[in-house]
């Protein structure tokens, strides 16, 4: 049985058997289509090519990451996060949609919880930190319970040199975390760059 298709943004209506976010059927959108203003297409021509490129600018470097917890790969430039939340004002000043609108919020909530994410992610790597440094103590502690040495000896007859390096403790946090990079392949440059900005957010030098 047909039914009849309205139109979130603008008044016109259509004949139709099918879904879609742009033209859902009436009867079983009924309760959401009450936020829903309509309008006239001309209230859709401020969306200029660029402002279109923003919000899918955003889906590609924000939501995705969350929907698909790749957190390495959030942006984590403020600034660019501050020009996108004015950018997403500077469309929201030229509507009185309240659909659009209502898309425009889901945008700006969007970086917002790829933001709070990314640093709930970084938290969470330290939390490992954390836990594996206590659990290695206490694996200490019962290894050498009741442990006394009666006798030590030193032997002269060999002298024995090495060498010794550190690394810097982005990559002491990346081999505790991740494990240590296959050979020939290296240290991940974005899971690197995500450690570093990590330990930085928290007060810890990356390089020490």
């Amino acid at each position: 049985m047909s039914s009849y298709s309205k139109s979130l943004f603008t008044s016109e209506t259509l004949l139709s058997n099918t879904r879609s976010f742009i033209s859902p059927i009436s009867l079983s959108f009924a309760s959401a289509m009450q936020y829903a203003s309509t309008g006239t297409s001309e209230e859709l021509a401020f969306l200029s090519a660029y402002y279109l490129e923003i919000i899918h600018f955003i889906q590609v470097n924000y939501s995705s990451k969350i929907a698909n917890r790749d957190y390495e790969n959030i942006p984590t430039d403020y600034t660019q996060f501050t020009n996108l939340t004015k950018t997403l004002d500077e469309i929201r000043s030229k509507t009185a949609n309240s659909s659009i609108l209502l898309l425009l919020q889901i945008a700006e909530d969007t970086i917002m919880g790829a933001f709070n994410s990314l640093a709930l992610h970084g938290d969470n790597l330290l939390l490992q930190i954390d836990k594996a440094d206590l659990q290695t103590t206490i694996d200490d502690i019962i290894t050498n319970k009741n442990v006394t040495t009666t006798q030590s000896t030193a032997s002269s007859s060999n002298i024995t040199l090495t060498q010794s390096f550190k690394l810097a403790a982005v990559f002491n946090y990346y081999i505790r975390i991740y494990g240590a990079p296959l050979q020939g392949q290296g240290f991940d440059p974005v899971k690197v760059a995500f450690l570093i900005y990590t330990l930085q957010e928290n007060g810890i030098d990356p390089y020490s």
